[in-house]
């Protein structure tokens, strides 16, 4: 590992697990396991809490508490948000600079980007608390599935090495976590037994990874008739379906615990490794189910109750799931917790773009980040190595704006793959109106 990644992953490591995460990981530790009673309570405080400082220090919040003719005093608790409109993606974008805390904007604070519902990324701000309470919520969820800092792979997107990179190594190795990251972008048929020979000499417990990313790497191991069998595995980022979970699951020997979230971190759901069952964490943020025309089918909508930078209140996900009772159970889970269970998280549906050189590319919220006039795009292909990108614009899309497109293709997938533009006056949604990134028509993995 090259000395600058080194510092900053044990950097990364202090910022993400200090004092403050540890604080946190002990709160939570208790608050899964609160009776409905107490959840109110504690949901109520930090609802009260958070709904002042929008009051005081939020322009956004200030402005629409004074167009309602609301004070802070007139919301006290999960049921008094119904006071406030919902809150979107186009307004965040709209009022980006009025949502960001005029008291708490500091150097300690991240940048988070999605393309969400819109097709085109949004831009989210979160603090040092935040940050160290997200993180303990989602190793609240790995440390009950059995891991407690074993190693690891993780294979999530995430750009490791160079695009252009043709030989190995495709990983980089992050001592203060014990985990290898391996890029997602080179694991094609001809490198796959770079990946398998170097997983089966570092010897990981773990995986994590995108479902789309986790089922590639099955079906190479099962080409390839080797077996792995890994402790456990942990998805998010994408939908998981329950052919490609059993696939994973009897290729690597091992139960998938999966995991719900979303850049503006305003929703999170874990499933739980003794229920076996989804449950909202109700802890995390309050969340309320948007009925949609669908019995049993709601949106998710989420209030954040520990990002002071750039609060969401009532923020739609545009993410659906099904459940059978919009209200908190009357007794515990088998599990021992009184959060809402979820009988199937729709969310997001990611494919993946198949490269000349046989990479998949699943991430491409990313490429049209900096390029005017684009309000959404959709990657389009039915060959390997060609795609079109599908583009609504505002009117004003130039020639630059297309080859900035093109290039940022180039650069995240292949510099040989054939791009191709289309404008287009829309782009329609799939299943429960949700917004698809990438449409892939090629029927078999190559």
């Amino acid at each position: 590992m090259k000395g600058p990644f080194k510092v900053q992953c044990w950097l990364k490591r202090f910022y993400r697990r200090g004092p403050r995460f540890q604080k946190y990981l002990k709160i939570l530790k208790r608050t899964q396991f609160y009776t409905p009673t107490e959840l109110q309570i504690y949901q109520d405080q930090a609802l009260q809490k958070m709904v002042y400082h929008c009051y005081r220090n939020i322009p956004y919040y200030q402005d629409l508490f004074r167009a309602l003719k609301l004070s802070p005093n007139d919301i006290q608790t999960g049921a008094d948000l119904q006071k406030l409109p919902l809150l979107d993606k186009k307004t965040v974008q709209e009022n980006y600079d009025k949502l960001i805390s005029k008291k708490h904007h500091n150097f300690l604070c991240s940048m988070g980007t999605t393309s969400g519902s819109t097709g085109m990324p949004g831009r989210f701000i979160r603090d040092y608390d935040g940050i160290n309470f997200e993180h303990a919520v989602v190793w609240r969820h790995w440390q009950k599935a059995g891991d407690s800092g074993k190693r690891r792979i993780s294979l999530r997107g995430e750009i490791i090495v160079p695009a252009a990179q043709t030989h190995p190594p495709f990983w980089n190795y992050n001592s203060a976590n014990l985990e290898l990251q391996m890029s997602s972008y080179h694991l094609s048929r001809d490198n796959s037994v770079h990946y398998i020979d170097k997983i089966l000499e570092f010897q990981p417990k773990i995986l994590y990874c995108g479902p789309s990313m986790g089922h590639v790497l099955a079906k190479f191991f099962k080409y390839h008739q080797v077996d792995y069998q890994f402790d456990a595995i942990f998805t998010s980022s994408e939908s998981l379906e329950t052919d490609v979970r059993s696939y994973i699951e009897s290729v690597f020997q091992c139960p998938i615990y999966d995991w719900y979230g979303q850049a503006e971190r305003v929703v999170a759901i874990g499933e739980n490794s003794i229920c076996r069952r989804y449950h909202i964490q109700e802890d995390y943020s309050i969340v309320e189910f948007l009925p949609v025309a669908e019995q049993n089918c709601y949106e998710l909508v989420g209030t954040q109750l520990c990002n002071y930078v750039m609060p969401l209140l009532r923020y739609r996900t545009c993410d659906y799931i099904y459940s059978n009772s919009q209200n908190t159970p009357a007794t515990a889970c088998e599990c021992g917790s009184y959060f809402r269970s979820v009988e199937r998280i729709l969310g997001r549906s990611y494919g993946y773009l198949l490269t000349p050189e046989g990479y998949h590319i699943a991430i491409t919220a990313h490429i049209p980040v900096g390029v005017d006039n684009v309000i959404e795009a959709q990657f389009y292909q039915e060959k390997i190595g060609e795609v079109t990108l599908k583009v609504l614009t505002n009117g004003r899309f130039t020639d630059v704006d297309r080859e900035r497109l093109v290039l940022n293709t180039l650069k995240h997938t292949s510099p040989f793959m054939k791009v191709s533009v289309q404008e287009v006056d829309d782009i329609p949604r799939g299943p429960n109106g949700k917004f698809i990134n990438i449409i892939n028509k090629m029927e078999s993995l190559n």
